[in-house]
């Protein structure tokens, strides 16, 4: 039980820094300030759109090795492509 309330805890702890951390490279670039709310929702779909296609990613790369197998540095490009795309949308929403 201790587990489960400390693990929940550290979710609500990193989300709430990801959205304080998200305003806080807002404001540095002199971006218009949005209120909390805003920012936790685009926060959400982030983390959303992040845990999907690292599933879809990781699924695809599993095919890739197991099914067809191809090399791992083939198989490992799904990974690394899901990477850079969650980079470059996590530079656009700061940018928002």
């Amino acid at each position: 039980m201790a587990g489960i309330i400390g693990d929940l805890l550290e979710g609500i702890a990193g989300f709430v820094t990801d959205v304080w951390l998200l305003r806080r490279q807002r404001s540095a670039r002199g971006r218009p300030g949005n209120s909390w709310g805003n920012d936790a929702a685009d926060v959400f779909m982030f983390n959303a759109w992040a845990i999907g296609l690292s599933i879809v990613a990781v699924a695809l790369a599993s095919i890739l090795f197991f099914v067809l197998k191809l090399p791992p540095w083939i198989s490992l490009a799904p990974v690394v492509a899901g990477g850079i795309y969650l980079g470059y949308r996590w530079l656009a929403l700061a940018r928002a």
